[in-house]
């Protein structure tokens, strides 16, 4: 696979050293390991190779691999979710908590200022927290497989729409395409604008938005499903 590939996969990730499956795919694993949400989206991921929105290894083998395969590796920390940063645990004020209506807990964990963080204590109007993600420093297990390659732009354009939470029905002619989605405003159309420039490249020369735009003010829905989280 190579960097621009659209890709649909499938994949269980699990921490090496307790067999505990910190994300996964398919509905019949969750069953299987007794974690299964029923309002939880089940299903094919996603991926556009080189975009970065996996951790490393992850994008490694999906470079090395076909569609239809299936591969089972372990990732070190260096290119899973990396090595745990001292710099990473903070001191902040409590009042900084309070003003963003925010109740710290030990153990909790939060966004403060769009960045997640665990609570580790709180004491003197001190609250201690650590911004490394939860995996930092674990070695991971994860099976992986390619189920299939979207190579049409309407398919690539509708995928991208459904990975950032959203739904709506799109026209492409030539490299020109129409959205009407579902749900609009315009902090929701940059967004989605902005993901489909960064992943297409110069696949499309026109994007256009129709429908009618919510209230002057209103906030989109998703907050950080652009296209930098990482599985």
């Amino acid at each position: 696979m190579r960097d621009g590939d659209f890709l649909e996969v499938d994949f269980v990730g699990k921490v090496k050293d307790t067999g505990e499956i910190f994300d996964l795919t398919s509905p019949e694993e969750a069953k299987k390991a007794g974690i299964f949400e029923k309002d939880h989206t089940y299903g094919p991921v996603l991926v556009v190779v080189g975009s970065k929105s996996v951790v490393p290894g992850f994008e490694e083998k999906l470079r090395e691999m076909a569609v239809g395969e299936e591969k089972e590796f372990e990732l070190a920390p260096e290119k899973a979710f990396g090595k745990r940063d001292p710099k990473m645990i903070q001191i902040l004020a409590l009042n900084k908590f309070y003003q963003q209506k925010l109740n710290p807990v030990p153990g909790a964990f939060v966004q403060i200022d769009g960045r997640t963080c665990k609570i580790q204590s709180v004491s003197g109007g001190r609250v201690r927290v650590d911004f490394n993600s939860p995996l930092a420093g674990k070695d991971v297990l994860y099976k992986l497989k390619i189920v299939r390659e979207i190579k049409e732009l309407k398919e690539k354009v509708e995928a991208v729409i459904k990975y950032l939470g959203l739904e709506g029905e799109t026209k492409v002619e030539g490299q020109n395409a129409t959205i009407r989605l579902k749900k609009t405003n315009k902090a929701l159309e940059q967004v989605v604008e902005k993901s489909l420039r960064m992943w297409l490249k110069d696949s499309l020369k026109e994007i256009k938005f129709e429908g009618e735009e919510k209230k002057t003010g209103e906030k989109p829905e998703m907050v950080d499903k652009e296209p930098e989280g990482k599985k």
